[in-house]
């Protein structure tokens, strides 16, 4: 890597001359301050030094630790340590997103390939204003040269905390010699048990609330907690500690999440967090090598993530007015782009044309809520992963009531009905198996649950769609005995470690949402909670639905990235975040705010979706992908060599992938740019994605 002091002024002063070059938009930091504006009431800071024995930044762990992890993290599992929290946390977070088997090419064919340990300083600190502050973390190797200074800012994916990019960019940056700047985007594993009074701490310890100390990473939001109102709460008036104390004494063990219940529509601000963990990576990068005086002009900075991170990346480079960010490079991104200025379709070979693309990840989730366990029925998802069939027909029977899908005395019919409302609403049919198995698992259950408190501002008192949170005793509320670590397996959206959704209102007491009966008596999925849930979108007259819409309003992406080189790699199979919905329409969009100015490539990659964990498991039921962090690793490469030796990125297309037969094999995985490859493009209106 070159020297990047002064660097990126004559990269900025190349693309404006149209040379080949280019490594930065012209509307890049030249044209702003090198100075870096310091952190948002940064506190306490951290700070630890992993030496490598035993321990590292990135745990420790090396390839045999991840492929085979310890028994237990913990000498008292009631009474852990803080290094004990969070080396549990960095195994449960590297290990949910990457397949870590020897059948999937880790350690072969990507990821560690030995059990290298890297040395060096992490920092951690709340930053923000107010009660309910996001988490960041910096992870600066030994071999970090100042002279040679890059940062990844590491966003965390889904509702995870602050370690939860640690096995996708935060490792590439460490392996790398970058400082890895993390943020939890005030998502995070933040819980409160309600019925305990614990809360957790920084560092993933548990706190008693009465009488803390320390401050909680999250408490539940009330008229007397706040020291003054703030815009961040909408106009929304939370509860008073009244209402909260009654709420607890009718609902014994349950619990709060950060992401659900802030009450701040925590999602419009992804992206500001991801540039105040940057901010937090210059401040103690700059502590660490006072003399080096590294700034936005001579340090490359690349934001990048997967998933809910890879939207926190891209929504903070459209938001990056001090120009800190110099790259993107997100997998599976979570973006809900806004309404293109002119309307365009997406085509895709011979299939039907898409016009009603570009829906809200509410909404799909929603539909998929509604339809997806019916789905099960049709002979086309015969054999899927988790499927649960067992409900189904009641569910379907629920489907026909209502009047969402034709009568039928044939539930194979049904289903296949079910089935096509999916893909009219732009799910891809080679999503429909996985689409099934996660309504089994109950994954968008537990995303309403989260998604819809969040963009409405509800209290957990408001009980939205009569859903709480809580440990079980068979189908029943009870005490969590492991919440001493709860912090470090969760991923913060319940259904989660071992703490579930309950359904408040079954007429049997309030039971395992999975396990129990709608008002009306049946077995049907709860089919009233998937109404509920959808009302709130669908009905305007729904007392909710403003207040949601204005949610979905506020984290809406423009599609500017500031003409900075980005690139967006996505798997066509994803059915938790449809590429219809997602990736193609944001690179349509892209095309017509930015034009000839966008530096922005698509990957679309055949037979790979969205959860490499899950991998195994499905090929075990003849499902077979490659894993999307194969390609993600790649496209990080990419962008490497395109920012320090001008490589040139290769255009947008689609990287036809082969579904393995066994263990994965490096024939499966073309790279992207191969000759072969088929063009992604975008012209008069139509976004045309090759077969």
């Amino acid at each position: 890597m070159k020297n990047t002091r002064g660097f990126k002024q004559l990269s900025a002063v190349l693309a404006c001359s149209s040379m080949s070059l280019v490594m930065v938009g012209c509307g890049s930091s030249s044209d702003n301050s090198a100075a870096v504006p310091a952190p948002t009431n940064i506190g306490p800071v951290a700070k630890t030094y992993y030496d490598g024995s035993g321990d590292g930044l990135l745990g420790g762990f090396g390839l045999s630790g991840l492929q085979t992890p310890p028994a237990s993290f913990y000498t008292d599992p009631n009474n852990p340590a803080k290094a004990e929290l969070r080396s549990q946390a960095i195994s449960a977070n590297y290990r949910a997103l990457v397949d870590s088997s020897d059948a999937g090419g880790f350690g072969r064919l990507y990821g560690p390939m030995d059990n290298t340990v890297y040395p060096g300083h992490e920092y951690l600190a709340f930053v923000g204003e107010g009660i309910n502050r996001s988490t960041v973390m910096v992870q600066i190797p030994d071999n970090f040269n100042p002279n040679k200074a890059c940062i990844v800012a590491a966003p965390s994916s889904g509702s995870r905390g602050v370690y939860g990019a640690i096995g996708t960019s935060g490792a590439w940056a460490v392996e790398h010699g970058c400082a890895a700047a993390y943020t939890d985007a005030n998502k995070g594993t933040g819980a409160v048990d309600l019925t305990q009074g614990i809360g957790y701490g920084l560092q993933l310890n548990p706190i008693a609330i009465a009488g803390a100390q320390e401050e909680l990473s999250f408490q539940v939001p009330t008229q007397e907690a706040l020291a003054k109102p703030s815009a961040e709460y909408g106009g929304v008036t939370p509860p008073s500690a009244a209402e909260l104390a009654d709420y607890v004494a009718n609902n014994p063990h349950r619990y709060a999440y950060k992401h659900a219940h802030s009450q701040k529509n925590i999602e419009k601000d992804w992206g500001k967090e991801t540039l105040e963990a940057i901010r937090f990576a210059f401040a103690q990068l700059n502590e660490q090598y006072p003399d080096a005086k590294l700034n936005s002009d001579n340090t490359l900075v690349i934001a990048a993530s997967v998933s809910n991170g890879g939207g926190a990346s891209l929504r903070a480079a459209e938001q990056d007015a001090h120009g800190l960010i110099d790259a993107v490079v997100v997998g599976e991104p979570n973006i809900n782009p806004q309404q293109a200025p002119a309307p365009f379709s997406i085509a895709m070979g011979n299939r039907t044309p898409v016009s009603e693309h570009s829906k809200a990840a509410y909404e799909y989730f929603a539909l998929a809520e509604l339809y997806a366990p019916c789905a099960a029925l049709a002979p086309d998802n015969n054999g899927a992963l988790f499927a649960l069939t067992s409900i189904a027909p009641q569910r379907c029977d629920a489907l026909v009531s209502a009047g969402m899908i034709p009568a039928s005395s044939d539930y194979a019919t049904l289903g296949t009905y079910a089935k096509d409302a999916l893909n009219s609403a732009g799910f891809l049919p080679e999503s429909d198996k996985l689409l099934v198995g996660y309504a089994g698992i109950n994954l968008f259950q537990s995303l309403l649950a989260t998604y819809g408190p969040a963009y409405t501002r509800s209290s957990v008192v408001d009980n939205l769609c009569n859903i709480s949170m809580s440990a079980v005793d068979g189908v029943t509320p009870t005490a969590n005995t492991s919440v001493a670590t709860l912090a470090a397996t969760s991923n913060g959206i319940p259904r989660t470690a071992n703490i579930f959704l309950i359904k408040n209102d079954s007429p049997d007491g309030p039971q395992l949402q999975i396990a129990t009966r709608s008002t009306n008596g049946l077995f049907d999925y709860n089919f009233e909670g998937a109404q509920c849930w959808y009302d709130l979108y669908s009905n305007s007259d729904n007392s909710l639905h403003g207040r949601l819409m204005q949610g979905i309003d506020e984290v809406r992406g423009t599609g500017d990235l500031r003409g900075l080189p980005t690139i967006i790699v996505h798997g066509r199979a994803d059915a938790l975040i449809p590429v219809n919905h997602s990736s193609r329409p944001y690179y349509a969009l892209n095309q017509q705010v930015e034009g000839d100015k966008s530096q922005l490539r698509y990957y679309e990659v055949t037979n790979s979706q969205h959860l490499d964990v899950l991998n195994q498991l499905y090929a075990t039921a003849g499902m077979n992908y490659v894993p999307i962090d194969y390609y993600f690793k790649q496209a990080m490469d990419l962008m490497w060599s395109h920012l320090t030796t001008g490589a040139e990125l290769p255009h947008s297309q689609v990287v036809a992938a082969a579904a393995p037969n066994g263990s994965l094999a490096q024939t499966d995985l073309p790279p992207i740019g191969d000759a072969s490859a088929q063009p992604i493009t975008y012209a008069d209106g139509v976004l045309t994605v090759p077969e």
